[in-house]
């Protein structure tokens, strides 16, 4: 006779399901699709100039392709670039612990991270003669000198896709859409790029967008490959993992820290940006803003309007007052006023 079985709560349903995982073994091609990630004796050299040739071409190709500020250049230098595959191959390596496998998988990163910066650079000094500051910066490059916590969660969920993919070659397919979701060869050009016109800050954001990529594919690409069964055989591996992951956690936690200050910067910019206009509409309906510039330092908003409107202004100081009410904080305000007037003249 059946006997009712009590429902299960959420952690015990969690608990169970995890304890499958664990139990999962790999099979032997899943295997052999990790191995085949990193070549090994004679095969070594010919990977290693196929990756210095596909790094080269595709960072000039995204260089260029941020230079004429073309989101389509840009995605066709993603899905040329080949850094995927040692940052995954560094990820199955620390899972397995494999360390000589890990060795060079780090070393292939930091020679293509170094080519690509390389490139970037060559190409501005050929083709970036008409950038002469930050704001003469194409949108292409803009976008990738101030990354936020949401580049860290693109991340994050692509290195998992990464992880899922590889080792299942059904849906090895998926895998250049995980090339194109997380920019690895762009931030690098863009490096390159900035360093060249002298923009020290926003080569240094370029990087940590990099960098952010870089720590949160290797930590979730390796949480994914442990829960699809792969560990390393040895007792004593198996008892270094932990310290293998919480290096990589560590790594994404020091990234996350400076995209979270960007984070909290660029939303305070937004709210003052959306303070202004308001604030503008109240002063007087009838202006319009041709050209705004704010910025926000040590919680006080600094900004500088060009008005155009009828006749002359209101005074300014109501506008500043407007501003400083619906930011919240201290405002320094220059406005600059056009007179819209409208001459008809007929000559007969």
């Amino acid at each position: 006779m059946a006997t009712d079985r009590a429902p299960q709560a959420p952690v015990e349903m969690i608990g169970e399901w995890l304890g499958s995982v664990r139990l999962r073994t790999p099979d032997a091609d899943e295997f052999a699709a990790l191995d085949e990630l990193m070549p090994h004796g004679a095969e070594l050299p010919k990977y290693l100039r196929q990756f210095a040739t596909l790094t080269m071409l595709s960072a000039a190709i995204a260089s260029f392709g941020l230079l004429a500020d073309s989101g389509a250049v840009v995605i066709g230098a993603m899905l040329v670039a080949p850094l995927m595959t040692p940052i995954v191959a560094a990820a199955a390596a620390t899972v397995t612990a494999h360390n000589d496998r890990l060795v060079k998988a780090i070393a292939i990163i930091a020679a293509g991270t170094f080519l690509a910066i390389a490139v970037g650079w060559s190409v501005a000094l050929l083709a970036a003669g008409r950038v002469i500051d930050v704001s003469s910066l194409p949108g292409e490059i803009r976008g990738r000198t101030f990354p936020g916590l949401l580049d860290l969660g693109i991340a994050i969920t692509a290195g998992a896709a990464a992880g899922y993919v590889q080792p299942r070659r059904s849906t090895i397919a998926a895998l250049p859409g995980v090339g194109i979701a997380v920019a690895l060869v762009p931030p690098l050009a863009t490096v390159g790029i900035t360093l060249q016109l002298g923009l020290a800050d926003e080569a240094g954001n370029a990087l940590l967008l990099y960098l952010t990529n870089l720590a949160a594919i290797v930590f979730s690409a390796a949480i994914v490959l442990i829960l699809s069964g792969f560990r390393p055989s040895d007792e004593a591996d198996r008892r270094a993992l932990g310290v293998r992951l919480a290096v990589t956690l560590l790594a994404v936690t020091a990234v996350a820290v400076p995209l979270t200050l960007h984070t909290r910067s660029a939303v305070a910019d937004l709210q003052l940006r959306s303070s202004v206009v308001a604030a503008v509409a109240e002063w007087d309906p009838d202006v319009d803003i041709l050209d705004q510039t704010s910025d926000v330092a040590d919680s006080r908003a600094s900004v500088d309007l060009l008005l155009v409107g009828r006749g002359d202004p209101r005074p300014v100081y109501e506008l500043a007052e407007a501003i400083s009410a619906r930011f919240g904080g201290p405002v320094d305000l220059q406005v600059r006023y056009q007179s819209d007037r409208l001459f008809v003249v007929s000559v007969r």
